[in-house]
């Protein structure tokens, strides 16, 4: 007895082990309009070597009852499309993702000369804040210490720190707990200045915000320049942030 065969195409495949949804076309006549008309129906086929993919032209033929479902099988495949589709699937990933993994190397490489530059100018403002603190706690030291035994060169060499501090600070008289309050208030009155530094930069930071989201063009030139890709395709909270975040960057807030 002749078995049947079908000519379909794969319409899905990976779902189940060694089978495939194979869709086949065939002509059925109406008898309401008196004429062919195409039926559809999605058979499931065994594929014993997995071999089929989706968009595979193939030719399948009925078998055994493989399960309850399924009662045909892969006999050839007429063209083989879907492999082709596969192959060119597999290479337009690799390609983006080299060309994602290019865009994030310049990034980075950008990023790392912009804070390398940031570093080198902000180190000067730290070394100095900290030095401030460090001779308030030797002095602090000097002061308890005093009338305990010490070396020669100890003396010197505390004698040689001391007016060092006194050169620094321009301090003429004597050192005394007076002196670690007047250096202490050095202190409290550079945290201020700092204070009000920070103050004026966030003030800063939101009026230029305000500026660039009334004015587009400017707010997409200024985020293509620090590295965001099409930022006209930004949402406006989005764009927000960005702008947010860039502008404290440049800051160094």
């Amino acid at each position: 007895m002749a078995r049947q065969n079908f000519i379909g195409l794969v319409v899905s495949q990976g779902k189940m082990q060694k089978t495939v949804k194979v869709r086949v076309e065939t002509k059925v006549f109406n008898k309401r309009v008196n004429k062919e008309l195409f039926h559809r129906k999605d058979y499931l086929v065994h594929d014993e070597g997995e071999i089929s993919r989706e968009g595979d032209m193939v030719r399948i033929e009925s078998t055994r009852p493989i399960s309850k479902h399924k009662f045909f099988a892969i006999a050839e495949i007429i063209k083989n499309s879907g492999q082709k589709f596969a192959e060119f699937e597999n290479a337009a990933k690799l390609n983006v993702a080299k060309e994602e993994a290019l865009k994030t190397k310049e990034f980075l490489d950008r990023r790392a000369q912009k804070l390398s530059s940031l570093s080198s100018s902000s180190t000067d403002v730290t070394v100095s804040n900290s030095t401030l603190l460090s001779d308030i706690k030797y002095l602090q030291k000097v002061l308890n210490n005093d009338g305990n035994e010490s070396t020669n060169k100890d003396q010197e060499s505390e004698t040689r720190k001391l007016s060092e501090i006194k050169q620094k600070y321009g301090i003429n008289d004597d050192f005394s707990k007076d002196t670690i309050r007047q250096l202490l208030s050095l202190d409290i009155i550079k945290m201020e200045k700092d204070l009000q530094l920070q103050k004026n930069n966030i003030d800063t930071v939101q009026i230029r915000i305000k500026e660039y989201m009334e004015d587009n063009l400017k707010a997409h030139e200024f985020l293509k320049n620090h590295g965001i890709e099409s930022p006209e395709l930004l949402q406006k909270n989005i764009m927000k942030n960005l702008l947010r975040k860039h502008l404290m960057h440049d800051l160094q807030l």
